[in-house]
C-alpha cells in the first residue's frame, strides 16, 4: 500500500455500498490516505446528499439491492454528468462496468479490491474533478463579468459604467421624474430605455419623443393631443404622447428645445397628473413616468430666461449622467464588437472583425460625437473596408483591413476583461497592492506589470 499523505480537500468522497464490512474497508483505506469520506449503504439516501460540486468522486457497488450502481450512476449524470463515478465489481459484472464506463463512467475495480489501485484511480478522479470545478469557476466569473459589460442594451465595463448601471438600478422602481445629463451621441435614450426596461414598467408602452425635431408650432399638439377642429388641419381628433404612454414611460429627449410658453403646461401636467387635449374643455388623468434629457447646462438655461426654475425643480428629481466615451475608452473594443456585429447581423453579411491596431487607433481619438461618432465609423468601415469616405478625415486609412481575424478581437476583447477585472479588485481595495494580488492569485510583481501594461493610475484608484 502506498504510504498515506494529506490531501486538502473541501469536498470528499463518497463511498456507497450494501455490503458494510467492504464499506469501512474502503473508508479506512482512504481516510489513511488523507482522504475525507462519507458512507452511504442505501443508494437513495446517497443520491439526497449530491449535490453539484459537493464531493470529488463517487464510489459505489454494482450489486446492490432496490437500486444497483448502474442504476445509481444513472441518476448521479441527472444531476452532474462530470462528477467522477468509480464502480466496484466482481467477476461476472464486468461487461456491465465497461458498458457504464462507455456511457461516462470514470472508472471500475474488479473485487477484490487493491488498495494501491484504488488509491491511485481516486487520485487521478480527484484531480479530474478539481480541473472541472476550476473551470466551471473561471465560466461562472467570466459570465458574470461579461453580464456586467452588457446591461439592458447598454455595453460597457468601465467602473463609470457600472456606477450608470447601478443608478439605473436605483430608479427604476420609482415613479418620480429622472433627468439624464449628457453630451450628443452618449445613449441617453439607451439610458431612458434601460431605466424602463429593468424596472416594473417593462412591457408597457416606452414612448421617446425628440423636442428639437417637432416644429415648435405643434409641439402642444404631439405631447397633449388636440380635439376635432381646434385648429385650421385639425379633421380629427388626435391623441397626445402623454395619452399614448398610458401607465409607460415618455421620454422627452432634449428638453431645452421646448419653448418657454409650453413650459408652464408641462409643469401643470406633472403637478395635476392630468392633461387637456388642445381645443379641448375635457382633462384626461396620465399614469405616465416622466424622463426627460438634455446635453445643456439648465442652470444656465434658467440663469439666461429660456428654461423655467420651477419646471427644473419638478423634473431633476433623480439626475443622471452619461459620460462621454472620451473618459472611457476602455470601453471602445466591447462597442466595436457590438456595432460591427450588428452590421453583419443587419446586412446578412460576413465582415471580417477589426484588427487590434485599429481598434487602438480608435482608442487615441478624441471622438466628439460619442458613441453614434463611433458607430458611423464603425459602419463607414464594414462598407468601404480600407478607403474611408471621401468627406470624412481618414481616421484610420492605412490600418483598417479587410482580412482581420477573429482571434485579434477575441484577444482585444478578454484583454479588455481582465483590466477592468484588476482596476475593480484595485478600487475596492483603495488602490492597496497586497490585498489586490492576494485575491487576484497573482504575485505582486505580475500585477504591478499588468498595472504598466493597462496603464491603470492607482493615484486616481487611491482617492
Amino acid at each position: 500500500m502506498k504510504q498515506p499523505e494529506t490531501h486538502e480537500y473541501t469536498a470528499p468522497l463518497l463511498v456507497v455500498d450494501d455490503d458494510l464490512y467492504l464499506l469501512v474497508a474502503i473508508k479506512q483505506t482512504l481516510s489513511l490516505a488523507g482522504y475525507h469520506i462519507d458512507t452511504f449503504h442505501e443508494p437513495k439516501k446517497a443520491l439526497a446528499a449530491i449535490s453539484k460540486n459537493s464531493y470529488s468522486a463517487v464510489i459505489a457497488d454494482i450489486k446492490m439491492p432496490k437500486m444497483d450502481g448502474i442504476e445509481l450512476f444513472h441518476h448521479i449524470q441527472e444531476i452532474d454528468a462530470e462528477l467522477p463515478v468509480i464502480l466496484i465489481t466482481g467477476h461476472g459484472d464486468v461487461a456491465m462496468a465497461v458498458s457504464a464506463m462507455k456511457e461516462g463512467a470514470y472508472d471500475f475495480l474488479q473485487k477484490p479490491v487493491d488498495e494501491d489501485i484504488l488509491i491511485a484511480s481516486i487520485e487521478r478522479a480527484v484531480e479530474k474533478r478539481r480541473l472541472i470545478i476550476a473551470n466551471r469557476n473561471l465560466n461562472d466569473r467570466l459570465k458574470k463579468q461579461r453580464k456586467g459589460y452588457h446591461f439592458h442594451g447598454l455595453v460597457g465595463g468601465h467602473p463609470l459604467m457600472q456606477r450608470l448601471y447601478e443608478l439605473i438600478e436605483a430608479v427604476a422602481e420609482e415613479s418620480y421624474p429622472v433627468m439624464i445629463y449628457g453630451e450628443t451621441g452618449t445613449g441617453k435614450e439607451l439610458v431612458a430605455r434601460a431605466i424602463h426596461d429593468a424596472g416594473k414598467r417593462y412591457g408597457r408602452p416606452f414612448i421617446a419623443v425628440n423636442m428639437a425635431a417637432i416644429p415648435v408650432d405643434m409641439i402642444e399638439s404631439e405631447l397633449f393631443g388636440h380635439a376635432k377642429g381646434a385648429f385650421t388641419g385639425a379633421i380629427q381628433q388626435k391623441q397626445g404622447k402623454f395619452e399614448y404612454a398610458e401607465d409607460g414611460t415618455i421620454f422627452l429627449d432634449e428638453i431645452c428645445s421646448m419653448p418657454i410658453a409650453l413650459q408652464s403646461k408641462l409643469l401643470r401636467v406633472l403637478e395635476e397628473k392630468i392633461v387637456t387635449p388642445l381645443g379641448s374643455n375635457s382633462s384626461i388623468p396620465i399614469r405616465a413616468r416622466v424622463i426627460t434629457a438634455t446635453n445643456k447646462d439648465l442652470e444656465q438655461e434658467i440663469r439666461q430666461g429660456t428654461f423655467r426654475q420651477d419646471l427644473y425643480f419638478r423634473l431633476n428629481v433623480l439626475p443622471i449622467k452619461t459620460p462621454p466615451l472620451r473618459e472611457r475608452k476602455e470601453d471602445i473594443p466591447l462597442l466595436v464588437e457590438r456595432f460591427w456585429l450588428g452590421y453583419c447581423h443587419d446586412r446578412q453579411l460576413k465582415v471580417e472583425p477589426f484588427s487590434a491596431e485599429v481598434i487602438e487607433q480608435m482608442k487615441q481619438q478624441s471622438w466628439p460625437g460619442n458613441i453614434r461618432e463611433l458607430q458611423n465609423q464603425v459602419r463607414r468601415t464594414c462598407i468601404f473596408g480600407a478607403q474611408e469616405n471621401a468627406d470624412k478625415k481618414p481616421l484610420a486609412t492605412d490600418i483598417i483591413k479587410r482580412s482581420l481575424s477573429q482571434q485579434t478581437l477575441l484577444k482585444t476583447v478578454l484583454e479588455q476583461i481582465e483590466k477592468e477585472y484588476i482596476t475593480e479588485v484595485l478600487l475596492k481595495n483603495k488602490g492597496l497592492i497586497p490585498p489586490t494580488h492576494q485575491q487576484l492569485g497573482i504575485s505582486r510583481k505580475s500585477l504591478y506589470d499588468k498595472i504598466n501594461k493597462y496603464d491603470i493610475d492607482l493615484e486616481i484608484l487611491r482617492k
